[in-house]
């Protein structure tokens, strides 16, 4: 997934790859541990514009997915799509600009969302495997009012219902709304 600087003319280009999870090792690593499974090809729509040295990307990505209900544990589809963009900029090669290895550096907020190319050649790889992550819910839930799995016997509240006794929730301030508190006025 490499790209040729001189492939952007001055109008743009733009840009569409389909992509497989396999192509991407974090994706790989992902599916191996049951986290998601992609169920159809991953498609980025990119737009690339060059400002002097600079090349901005816009875009998007859509797929399907299978992932794991965080509460339930049961399998559910769900479509995946996002937009991004981030800046390429060259890699800087000379000595005087580079910190040292232990040295630390403050980054702008403009910096952020810039990824470096070297010898006029932009690699889509890593940033479209990134920008691909990111997009991944951090806690996929099934639905918004999934019950979960009964803490005692485990089976799916969804489903099924037990007679397991529920212990009320340990909230520290239940002893206070038994509380008699006689405020007279003086």
């Amino acid at each position: 997934m490499r790209l040729e600087l001189k492939d952007i003319k001055d109008g743009g280009l733009i840009k569409e790859l389909t992509c497989t999870s396999s192509d991407f090792p974090v994706l790989v690593e992902m599916e191996q541990q049951d986290e998601v499974r992609f169920t159809q090809p991953i498609e980025f729509h990119l737009r690339l514009q060059k400002s002097g040295q600079l090349v901005e990307v816009e875009g998007s990505l859509q797929t399907s997915m299978e992932l794991v209900c965080g509460r339930c544990l049961q399998r559910y589809a769900r479509e995946l799509s996002a937009d991004f963009a981030f800046t390429y900029t060259p890699l800087v090669t000379d000595k005087q600009d580079v910190p040292e290895e232990d040295s630390e550096i403050e980054l702008g907020a403009d910096e952020l969302g810039l990824v470096f190319y070297r010898d006029e050649c932009l690699d889509l790889f890593q940033p479209l495997q990134d920008q691909l992550v990111m997009a991944l819910p951090i806690r996929p839930i099934c639905m918004g009012d999934c019950k979960g799995l009964c803490s005692k016997c485990g089976c799916n509240l969804n489903t099924h219902t037990c007679d397991c006794v529920r212990k009320p929730f340990n909230n520290k301030f239940t002893a206070l709304a038994e509380l008699d508190i006689n405020v007279s006025e003086d």
